[in-house]
């Protein structure tokens, strides 16, 4: 599992690759809640190179959007593969989150 970080403006961009179980959430969400206390509050998770999203990694979404919407910021999704597309209509929290089709879109959405 890898996290790179894209500075675009007042947004970042967290690039997520691999797999998002149980085994990474701990170490995904801290990095999360770095960028978070830091300032960062207007996130896109880019969720192209998820190959896999565990309860675990749900939960990791969950936890940061509510951090983030104490402080009046944003979370979204974009670049959603289908399979996970298809673990959030699952699981009934598919309306929890703003997904777009690609980073444009995403970013376009906070101007």
């Amino acid at each position: 599992m890898s996290l790179n970080i894209e500075d675009k403006g007042k947004v970042k961009v967290v690039n997520l690759v691999g797999k998002l179980d149980v085994n990474l959430s701990v170490s995904i969400e801290s990095e999360l809640e770095k960028l978070v206390e830091a300032g960062s509050i207007y996130l896109i998770l880019e969720l192209s190179g998820i190959e896999y999203l565990s309860s675990s990694g749900i939960r990791v979404f969950i936890s940061i959007m509510r951090k983030i919407k104490e402080k009046n910021g944003r979370l979204v999704l974009a670049c959603v593969p289908d399979i996970i597309k298809k673990i959030l209509k699952t699981v009934e929290l598919e309306d929890l989150f703003e997904v777009y089709e690609n980073i444009d879109e995403a970013i376009a959405s906070f101007e």
